[in-house]
């Protein structure tokens, strides 16, 4: 929400698995954050379903609008962040993952391919975003690494204000794991498929 106050021009979709968390934390924008109510939304939707429709639906409402600022201000998902998945390191629960190759091609098919698209990932469990970090990569035609080496990470969370998880974590002197994408200016295409290559040449919580 300090997001939303700071960024009044950006419009804020949160996805959370658990209908009933969302509701909460709609209920918690009505509450204390009235005057960012209309660009903040909280869904109970399962991303690895739901991503690609509800942003096709984001479009087609964008498109029918009546003037092209208004179309070109709603039509650019500008920002992408994937804060403290749960964990599946059971092999039976690793389709429950967040971040899969379905999950980056549709985050490649509908964020702005320019550099100003950002990605952001950040987890207090190493071989979380590793494994996140890992998945963008395969995709190199989209999204670009903007650290080279794996085994090194952004310092700082870059959007500057901290979720609760991360105050909590960062309070026990405990470590906080982040890794950023851009986007690459390559559009999307149906037939292109995951790099090969390890190279480095890619909100939920």
């Amino acid at each position: 929400m300090a997001a939303a106050n700071e960024n009044s021009d950006l419009n804020f979709l949160g996805l959370e698995i658990r209908p009933s968390v969302a509701e909460y934390a709609q209920t918690r924008v009505l509450r204390h954050y009235s005057a960012a109510a209309g660009r903040v939304s909280f869904v109970g939707r399962n991303v690895n379903v739901d991503l690609d429709r509800l942003l096709s639906l984001y479009e087609t409402a964008a498109s029918s609008s009546t003037t092209q600022q208004t179309q070109a201000v709603l039509q650019r998902l500008v920002f992408v962040s994937i804060q403290f998945p749960d964990p599946h390191f059971k092999k039976r629960h690793k389709k429950q993952k967040v971040v899969d190759d379905l999950f980056v091609q549709t985050l490649a098919k509908h964020m702005v391919p320019d550099d100003s698209s950002i990605v952001f990932l950040q987890s207090d469990i190493q071989e979380v975003l590793d494994d996140m970090r890992l998945t963008f990569r395969q995709h190199t035609n989209y999204f670009q690494d903007m650290v080279d080496n794996l085994e090194e990470y952004i310092p700082k969370n870059p959007v500057g204000i901290p979720t609760e998880r991360e105050v909590s974590v960062l309070e026990k002197n405990l470590p906080v794991f982040r890794c950023v994408f851009r986007r690459n200016r390559v559009p999307y295409s149906t037939t292109t498929t995951a790099s090969s290559s390890s190279s480095s040449i890619v909100t939920q919580e």
